[in-house]
C-alpha cells in the first residue's frame, strides 16, 4: 500500500468533487441520507443496545455508500441499494471497525471521568455539575476546559485511525489492523488538507442548517463522496502477486 501526501488545497477540492458526485445522482443520494437518518433515529429509541447497534453498523453502511461512489467513479450511478450493499460482502471486519470505535470511546470516556475526578476534587463536584449547578460550572470552568481539550486531543487520533478504515476494508481488501494503521498514517500525512476540509465543512454545515436543516440533504452526501475522493487520492493499493 502506497500512502500519498496531497496538496493542502485538495481539502477544498475534495468537497467540490463531492458535490459533483451528488449532482450526478441527487435523488439517490437524498433517499440514502433520509433513510440512514431514520434508521439511526429508530435505533436510538431502543434502550442501551440501539445506540450500540448503530455504532457497530455505521461502518457497514459507510462501506456500502463508498462502494456506490466507486461505481460512480467507474461510470455508473449511485443507487439506493448501495446503502445495504456491504451487508452482503463480508460485513464482519466492518463490524469489528465499529466495535473498535465503541471500545475507544468507552476507554476515552473513563479516562476523562478519572481526569475530571482528579482536577475537580471529587465526585461531589462532578455530581453538582451534572445537576446543572450554574455557580459550580463557572467556578470550575477552567478545569472543565482542560478536561474537554484533553479529551478532544485524544479523540482526534481515534478518528484518524478509523476515518478511512471502512474504505480500506471494503474497497482495498485490507485486514482491520492494516486498515486502521493505514487510515491513521494517511490522515497524519495529510493534516493540512484535512484541516482545510474540516474548516470549510464546518462553515458549510452552519449554512446547511439555516433552511430548517434541509441543506444537510446536500452536505451529508458531499461529505460522504469527498471521503471517497480523498481515499482514492491518498491510498494506492496493489494486489499481491
Amino acid at each position: 500500500m502506497e500512502i500519498r501526501t496531497v496538496e493542502a488545497g485538495r481539502g477544498a477540492g475534495w468537497l467540490g468533487d463531492g458535490f459533483d458526485y451528488f449532482k450526478r445522482s441527487a435523488g439517490a443520494w437524498i433517499a440514502i441520507t433520509v433513510v440512514i437518518f431514520v434508521i439511526f433515529m429508530a435505533l436510538n429509541f431502543v434502550p442501551v443496545f440501539g445506540g450500540l447497534a448503530g455504532q457497530l453498523l455505521a461502518p457497514v453502511f459507510s462501506a456500502g455508500i463508498l462502494l456506490g461512489c466507486k461505481s460512480m467513479d467507474e461510470g455508473g450511478e449511485m443507487e439506493f441499494g448501495y446503502l445495504f450493499k456491504a451487508f452482503s460482502i463480508n460485513p464482519g471486519p466492518l463490524i469489528v471497525v465499529g466495535a473498535l470505535y465503541v471500545a475507544a470511546v468507552i476507554v476515552l470516556g473513563i479516562f476523562m471521568l478519572i481526569l475530571a475526578f482528579i482536577l475537580l476534587g471529587g465526585m461531589e463536584t462532578i455530581t453538582q455539575l451534572m445537576n446543572q449547578d450554574a455557580s459550580g460550572l463557572l467556578q470550575n470552568l477552567p478545569m472543565l476546559l482542560v478536561v474537554l481539550l484533553v479529551g478532544l486531543g485524544l479523540y482526534v487520533p481515534v478518528l484518524m485511525g478509523l476515518w478511512f478504515a471502512p474504505a480500506l476494508v471494503a474497497l482495498g481488501g485490507l485486514s482491520v489492523q492494516d486498515a486502521v494503521s493505514g487510515s491513521f498514517t494517511g490522515c497524519l500525512r495529510n493534516i493540512m488538507p484535512f484541516l482545510i476540509w474540516g474548516i470549510i465543512g464546518l462553515l458549510l454545515f452552519i449554512v446547511a442548517i439555516i433552511p430548517m436543516g434541509l441543506g444537510l440533504l446536500v452536505l451529508i452526501p458531499m461529505l460522504w463522496a469527498s471521503t471517497y475522493v480523498a481515499y482514492k487520492e491518498i491510498f494506492v493499493i496493489q494486489a499481491a502477486p
